[in-house]
């Protein structure tokens, strides 16, 4: 491929890929949208002043939180199913509509049953985008900046969770959702305005579809090799470099030579190479789910509360919002310069001292001291919330989908949200539990303990992915 490693990140190399994954993640920050505005929404309902015409108890919490597993799960089941049956482009249409009835049914709860509901198919749409937009951005982005891109999620879904926060705050529960169902429908059409992933029309054959596609994404026109050198040169690509037909005849190859274009097989799945990349991405998983990095999105109000400070728990909610979007951003700034392993890392190690010093302050401190430091609670949440975004939370999706067998890519990347799934409904169940019956400290040191074990095993097995070949093993 071309050695793109010279142009900006703006150059017309690399517009269309942005604009595209821009308007991917719409769906990202409107997911992120509904999972804010569930946490302080959540300790609404539990109240005498719910909006709804009854209150939730924890047990019906913690089965809210629970059925977004459940949705997690068979999604990514559906989308595994049809990842290579209808292409990345269709599923990407179809992660609209369970969006929109979860705004739906929250609007028109009329029982708890409508939330349950809701959730599912929150969940539902949460598996598409962790399964569809990581593969259909790493397959349609050059490789020096496919980490950026791919790291820009959680950013957009930070941001998301951001505003969901701050949105009971100011507006009424039923105006929301009449509001934020605009976004999905926005999504929806914005999509209609972009083509399938060159290597997904390659595997089916479509060799003068892929071709089109791929030089609309690497903003490429359709020219004849000998006007090919002046379009490079407006471009201002370094020398010496291929033409955009070598390009694609190279990306080509890869396919076919990597068989990638081959039916796939069982035995694939069960190689030595195979099932190893398969624990790796497994614990890839464990990390990010029980560390409780995605947890404490939903559960954050609650940990305020118990933290002992007398701070308003919902105040503290939207700085933690703020936080995790630099983190996120740190991730997609320094993603393509450190690598993946060194941020997942040093990630993982900065929350597991911010959560165990978390642990300590809760536990050891009297209520004399906790009036007099209530912002400590504060600051080590935000230590806890910033180290996971920029590895944790921003680059485990990278990473699963940059390490799996690029055969069964789509298919692995599928197999490795299904078990991420039953790991977000063991912690979402759990969590509650934990906090209300062991009290925050335990809960605190369970989670450090997550990240120890699991980034012990990464510092000796993850390889790093960076500058990674997508047709390549």
């Amino acid at each position: 491929m071309s050695n793109s490693k010279e142009l900006s990140i703006w150059s017309k190399r690399y517009r269309r890929q942005i604009l595209v994954t821009i308007v991917a993640h719409i769906i990202t920050f409107t997911h992120g949208i509904s999972l804010g505005w569930l946490s302080p929404i959540i300790q609404l309902l539990q109240s005498p002043e719910s909006p709804l015409s009854f209150t939730i108890t924890t047990d019906q919490v913690s089965w809210i939180g629970s059925l977004f597993g459940i949705g997690f799960l068979v999604g990514n089941i559906f989308f595994g199913l049809t990842l290579d049956r209808l292409g990345r482009k269709l599923n990407m249409y179809l992660m609209a509509l369970p969006h929109m009835l979860f705004w739906i049914l929250s609007y028109t709860a009329q029982n708890i049953n409508y939330l349950y509901a809701g959730r599912f198919f929150a969940g539902f749409t949460s598996s598409g985008m962790y399964v569809i937009i990581p593969i259909f951005i790493s397959e349609l982005s050059d490789k020096e900046i496919r980490g950026a891109l791919t790291a820009m999620a959680m950013g957009f879904l930070s941001t998301g969770i951001l505003l969901g926060y701050a949105l009971p705050a100011y507006l009424d529960y039923f105006l929301v959702p009449c509001i934020i169902i605009v976004l999905p429908i926005l999504y929806f059409l914005a999509c209609l305005a972009f083509p399938e992933t060159p290597q997904y029309l390659l595997k089916r054959g479509h060799t003068k579809r892929a071709e089109k596609s791929f030089n609309f994404y690497k903003g490429l026109p359709e020219l004849e090799e000998s006007s090919q050198q002046k379009y490079n040169r407006d471009l201002e690509l370094p020398r010496p470099t291929l033409p955009a037909s070598s390009e694609f005849e190279e990306l080509k190859a890869a396919v076919l030579s990597g068989g990638l274009a081959t039916p796939i097989m069982i035995k694939d799945f069960f190689t030595k190479s195979a099932m190893f990349k398969f624990f790796t991405a497994f614990i890839v998983c464990i990390l990010n789910q029980f560390s409780s990095s995605f947890v404490f999105v939903s559960y954050m109000s609650a940990i305020f509360a118990s933290s002992g400070s007398a701070m308003d728990p919902n105040e503290c909610t939207i700085y933690m919002g703020v936080v995790e979007i630099a983190g996120t951003v740190t991730s997609t700034v320094l993603v393509e310069r450190f690598g993946r392993k060194v941020l997942l890392l040093s990630s993982t190690a900065g929350m597991a001292a911010s959560m165990f010093a978390f642990g300590i302050f809760v536990q050891f401190t009297d209520d004399a001291t906790k009036a007099q430091y209530d912002w400590a609670p504060l600051v080590l949440m935000a230590l806890v919330v910033y180290t996971a975004a920029f590895g944790i939370v921003g680059l485990t999706y990278t990473i699963i989908v940059e390490i799996l067998p690029a055969k069964i890519r789509g298919q692995a990347q599928a197999i490795s949200m299904v078990f991420m799934s039953i790991c977000v409904f063991g912690a979402l169940h759990l969590y509650p539990m934990f906090l209300y019956n062991y009290g925050l400290p335990i809960t605190m040191y369970s989670c450090t303990g997550v990240c120890v074990v699991c980034g012990i095993y990464l510092i000796i097995f993850l390889e790093e992915t960076k500058g990674k070949s997508m047709e390549h093993d």
